[in-house]
Order: structure tokens, then sequence, then C-alpha cells
């Protein structure tokens, strides 16, 4: 596996850890594909091995999924056997596992009851602060749900995922791909806190928000341009609270290798431009 396959990031932790964070691996994707007379082999394994190879050529020593470990959202009759398999294989390499849960996470205290290794911890959907190395604190959720209100004041980071991003590439001979994309938010705090919990909580200045792409290798994600310069008030996410529709400027796009491609406000001049609703990846 090469780095540039790898959709997630690492941080290193005030106690000493490394910490690999990913978001939505959706384990048991194929369950519902297979009742849509789409049939693909389990793919935990190979989840399971994306992640380990990741750990091995970053150090990393713990891991935190922020939300969608599996893709049933309620049931896990179907899944149970995909998730368990998963999350063993997973925590027998890291010192913790931290699950983060997302809106498809109904019933998955259930599978760690049974058959788990202790290592492995559940957090509620409002996620919890990591203190990074060099002081800042990280807000850590799936962004379904509104962090609780002290742990907003405290972050100066939130990373989540839950929306997905992916951007559409087009290179030189024609072809148009969509890739999943890493996304960083400046928003100022004050705003973003009024809009969320409707009252003034009394912060200033900026934060920045991470928006990690979707971890399952079926899948890719949506387009930047159907989440970001929209009003996501009929979507269930944070980010709706953030404004950012209104502040394309400030929100910065790169590939999961790390590669800058810009701000959504060039972007979106790149695309009008090009009249093709994609982008020349030699020209960026």
């Amino acid at each position: 596996m090469s780095v540039e396959e790898f959709r997630g990031i690492t941080v290193d932790s005030d106690d000493g850890e490394r910490w690999l964070l990913i978001a939505d691996t959706h384990v048991g994707l194929e369950v519902e594909l297979g009742k849509k007379g789409v049939r693909i082999p389990s793919q935990s394994t190979r989840i399971a091995q994306l992640v380990l190879d990741f750990a091995e050529r970053t150090g990393a020593t713990s891991l935190a999924i922020l939300g969608d470990v599996k893709h049933e959202i309620a049931s896990i009759v179907e899944s149970a056997r995909e998730i368990r398999e998963f999350l063993n294989r997973v925590s027998g390499r890291f010192n913790k596992v931290v699950l983060v849960k997302g809106n498809h996470d109904g019933n998955l205290d259930l599978i760690l009851s049974s058959d788990v290794k202790p290592n492995v911890y559940l957090i509620d959907s409002r996620g919890f602060i990591m203190r990074s190395k060099d002081g800042k604190n990280l807000l850590l959720l799936h962004g379904n749900s509104k962090p609780r209100i002290e742990d907003f004041m405290n972050a100066d980071v939130i990373i989540m995922g839950h929306t997905h991003p992916a951007i559409l590439i087009q290179d030189v001979t024609g072809y148009v791909m969509r890739a999943p994309v890493i996304v960083k938010i400046r928003v100022d705090k004050s705003v973003f806190g009024k809009n969320m919990y409707n009252t003034e909580i009394g912060t200033t200045g900026t934060m920045n928000i991470v928006v990690l792409p979707t971890f399952n290798p079926l899948t890719v994600g949506m387009d930047v341009f159907e989440i970001f310069p929209k009003d996501l008030v009929e979507v269930e996410t944070i980010l709706h609270y953030a404004r950012t529709w209104e502040i394309l400027g400030n929100i910065e796009v790169y590939l999961t290798d790390m590669t800058y491609l810009g701000t959504m406000d060039v972007l979106a001049r790149i695309r009008e431009d090009m009249g093709e609703g994609s982008y020349d990846i030699d020209w960026l």
C-alpha cells in the first residue's frame, strides 16, 4: 500500500501516543450491497489491513475511528461478524482503539460487549478532547451531533468525518475521476458557537475544522461542491452552524497525500472556466 492511498492523518498526543485518525469505515457495506444484487467479498480484512499497514509506516500506537464504524444503521445481525473481525484484527496492533459513535453506529455497544478485546473503547457521538503534543486541544467527533459546550469552548481544532468529501479531477487525456479529499475550514469560533448553541458562549478568534474522507475503499465520497457551498440545514452535520457557504475562501482542499489543491473559491473559478465540473490536475 502506498501512502497516497491512505485516507487519514496521524496526531501525536501529549501522553506520548501517536494516534491514527480515520473516519467512516462503514464495515459491512458489502452486506447491504449484496441485498441489492451486488456481490462483493467481505472487506473487513482488507479495511483492517489498510489500517495496520499505515500504522506500521507511521509508528502509530493508538487508533481513533471518528464515527460510522459499521454500515448497518440499526441492525447488526448480518454484519456483526464482519465488525467483530475487523475490531479484533486492528485492536491487537494498538494500545488503545477509540470508537466515536456515528449515525450508523446504533447497537455497536452490543458487539463490544462480547468477544472484543478490552482495549476498545466506545465514545458517544459528541466526541472527546485529545491534547496534542504541541499543546492544542483537538475535539474528535463524527459530526452529526453537537459537541458538549464545554468541549467546544476548550477546543482549538475540530476533527470530524461524516460528510465523505471528494473532488472531481480531470487529467490531460480528459479522463474524469472522483478522489477523496481532506478539507480544512477556518471559521470564526464565536459565530460558530452562537449558531450551534443559540447563545453567546464567550469565545473569540478563529478555529480550524478538519474533515476526513470516508475510509472504506468501496466508497469515494461526495463532491465538495455538493457539501460546503450549500446550507446543510437538511443534513445532520455541525457544518451547518459554521455557515461554510459564506466562507469558501477559508476552505482548503487537499488530496489524501496532502497535495494542496487550493481554496474553494479558487477551485470554483477553475471549475467555471473549464466548464466541465472538474479540474485539470496538471493545471492545479
